[in-house]
Parts: C-alpha cells; sequence; structure tokens
C-alpha cells in the first residue's frame, strides 16, 4: 500500500507495556508503514522507552519530567512537520487490518481538509474499550423512559451535548437524531461540536489549527484539574466555549480501542 499524507505523534509517560503492545498492534496492521513520519514524547524517559522508540523507528522526543498532558502535547506537536496528524496515547491498540486501517485513514484524511474539521475520531465506534462513560450518560438522558424524558426537560443543555455519543450507542445514529447528526460514506459521520465532546484519544487533526486554537485555548484556560494539577486539554476545552464555536467533528467507524496493560501511579 502507498504512503499517505500524515504524521503519527504519541505520548508514553510510563506504561511501556501497554506502549509495546500498542506498537506490535500498529506493525502488524498496517500502521507504521503508511508514514516515515513518526514521533513519540517520553516524559520522565527511561532507556525501555528510548529503545522501543528507535526499534519502531519513532523519533523520540525526551523530558526528564512530567510535565502533564498539555505540556507533552506541546513538545510533541511543535517538533511535528505540517499537515494532518494522528496522535495517540500508549494505550491504544489497533483492532483493525491492514486494509480497514489504510483505508480509514486515507478517508479520514481527505474529510479532515473537507470540511475543514478540528478532529478526526479514530477510536472505535464498536468496541472503544474501557473506560467510555459517554455511553451510559447517553442512556441516561436519551432512553425510552419516564426518567431520562425527565432529565432531558430538565437539564436540555446537557441532553444536547450528550446526542454525540449516540453514534457509539446505535448502528444508524442518524435516525434517532436526524437534525443534528449527518451520515457521510463508508460509516463516517459529520457532527458539530455542540454535541459531542473534544477527546484527546485516538484523534486525526490538522498540525497548524490544533496549535492555534486547540492548545492555545488550553493554555489560557485558568482550570487546573487533571492528574497531578497539571491541564489535560479535554478538562479546559469541555466548556461553552467548544459547543458555541460549533466546529465541524468527523466520527469514524473507528481502528483503535483503549487498553491499558498496567497501573502507572496515578
Amino acid at each position: 500500500m502507498s504512503k499517505l499524507q500524515f504524521s503519527i505523534g504519541m505520548i508514553s509517560w510510563k506504561g511501556y507495556d501497554s506502549l509495546e503492545n500498542s506498537l506490535n498492534s500498529y506493525e502488524k496492521n498496517g500502521l507504521l508503514s503508511l508514514t516515515d513520519k513518526k514521533f513519540i514524547c517520553l516524559p520522565e524517559y527511561t532507556n525501555e522507552g528510548i529503545k522501543l522508540a528507535k526499534y519502531f523507528k519513532f523519533k523520540p522526543i525526551l523530558l526528564k519530567e512530567n510535565i502533564g498532558v498539555l505540556g507533552h502535547l506541546k513538545k510533541l506537536v511543535n517538533n511535528m512537520p505540517n499537515g494532518s496528524i494522528l496522535l495517540l496515547e500508549n494505550d491504544l491498540e489497533l483492532i483493525e487490518n491492514k486494509e480497514t486501517t489504510y483505508n480509514q485513514l486515507k478517508i479520514s484524511i481527505d474529510l479532515l481538509s473537507k470540511y475543514e474539521a478540528i478532529q478526526v475520531r479514530l477510536r472505535n465506534i464498536f468496541n472503544p474499550g474501557e473506560p467510555f462513560v459517554g455511553i451510559k450518560k447517553y442512556k441516561q438522558f436519551w432512553s425510552n423512559n419516564f426518567l431520562s424524558n425527565l432529565k432531558r426537560i430538565i437539564r436540555p443543555v446537557k441532553a444536547k451535548k450528550l446526542i454525540g455519543n449516540s453514534m457509539y450507542v446505535y448502528e444508524n445514529p442518524e435516525k434517532y437524531h436526524p437534525d443534528l447528526i449527518e451520515k457521510l460514506h463508508d460509516g463516517f459521520f459529520l457532527v458539530s461540536s455542540e454535541i459531542i465532546n473534544w477527546t484527546n484519544q485516538s484523534i486525526l487533526v490538522d498540525r497548524d489549527k490544533y496549535l492555534d486554537i486547540i492548545i492555545k485555548k488550553a493554555d489560557e484556560s485558568n482550570i487546573q484539574r487533571g492528574p497531578g494539577g497539571f491541564k489535560n486539554v479535554e478538562m479546559e476545552l469541555n466548556i461553552s466555549w467548544w459547543r458555541k464555536k460549533q466546529f465541524n467533528v468527523i466520527v469514524a467507524p473507528g481502528l483503535l480501542t483503549h487498553k491499558r496493560l498496567s497501573y502507572r501511579g496515578y
């Protein structure tokens, strides 16, 4: 299969068993052969992390200290080339085969540009892995029962911003929310950020847009609720600002599932 025009960026703070499992799945299912532009940020790095990076031909970005998710992402992305970038964490296993991986990434790169989307979500909608609290929250507000109906009446804003999670519940979510979910082709959907949260996991983004909009907004935020008091981007972005911006978000059928093999210390 031919190369695609994108680069891969990963972060691995500890968790090298999960990292090795993920990298093996990327090699097995053809992801690593689709680009030569591969980078990994290793906070509090060890020789084990460096060896894994070199073995799988990633350029290591070495940090002596843990500076939090936002800090790690800034270091990573600022060292990556312009264009489409696939951002991954160390515990995201690739569960689709080579052909599916190639096809979904090719379509994702095209749709990211065509719709000027803020992100393409590539976490598998049928097997997202744990934890994934969005499914439970959606069902609490959108099940066909008295309590869910009451919750939608009492908290309409909360109910609306959970609608995007229906894509992880129903095979045809556009039938349940036809005014807010547009089915594209090959199992891809187009939605607005008013109905789905920003996520750091398994995403394809445009590098410059990511730095100029997403990282800038997280940097400016006064919210500091992440592990160790560090900013983690998701907490800073998932506020009314994100919903009011109505960014285009593409949701793919998905390639990756969350699979952490060991406790990382937080």
